[in-house]
Formats: structure tokens, C-alpha cells, sequence
């Protein structure tokens, strides 16, 4: 029962994860006339990429440091997955870390 528990808290993490990135992910792409356009040129700006991967970098650190605290209660296995999490907030941190040195 535990298991299920688990498992449905981790999905709906990532779930909610995925779509915070999705929802600032659209920013990313804007219009550099400011006018609409029937061609639809998108530019990527990295200026707008710095928050969401913020909250990116946030959010994996926080589902971390819950996995690794709960580890005991949820058994061996989920350090895999705690290890994981660690290496995705590592990545995803020094991106963040990186856009905010060059850009700002």
C-alpha cells in the first residue's frame, strides 16, 4: 500500500513538474515584432528560460531532499531514485546558474 502511495506521489510530482515547465515554456519563444504574423517566426530567448529553470531547479531539489529523508520508510530501493533526482538537480541547477552569470 505504501508502494502505490509512493509511486502515485512521485508521477504526480513529475506531472506537475513537467507542466510548470510547459506553462513557462511558451514564454520562451517570443515575437520579436510584438505584431501578429501569419508566418509564425519563433525566437528562443534565453532571458525567459532563467525562471522556469529556477523553479526547476527548486522543485528537484525539494522531491531530493523528500526522497532522501523518507528513504528509511520507503525502502533500498527508492536511493536509486534519490540519486537520480540529485544528478537531475545538479544538471538542471548549474544551467540555471550559468544563464543567470552570462545574462545578467
Amino acid at each position: 500500500m505504501k508502494e502505490k502511495i509512493c509511486t502515485i506521489l512521485a508521477v504526480a510530482i513529475l506531472v506537475w513538474l513537467g507542466m510548470s515547465f510547459v506553462g513557462y515554456g511558451q514564454l520562451a519563444f517570443a515575437n520579436e515584432h510584438g505584431e501578429h504574423e501569419h508566418e509564425h517566426e519563433l525566437s528562443l530567448s534565453f532571458i525567459s528560460l532563467v525562471r522556469p529553470l529556477g523553479i526547476g531547479a527548486l522543485s528537484s531539489l525539494l522531491i531530493t531532499f523528500l526522497i532522501g529523508l523518507f528513504r528509511r520508510k520507503l525502502g533500498r530501493r527508492f536511493l536509486i531514485i534519490h540519486k537520480v533526482f540529485a544528478f537531475i538537480t545538479v544538471v538542471i541547477a548549474l544551467c540555471h546558474g550559468v544563464l543567470v552569470l552570462v545574462l545578467f
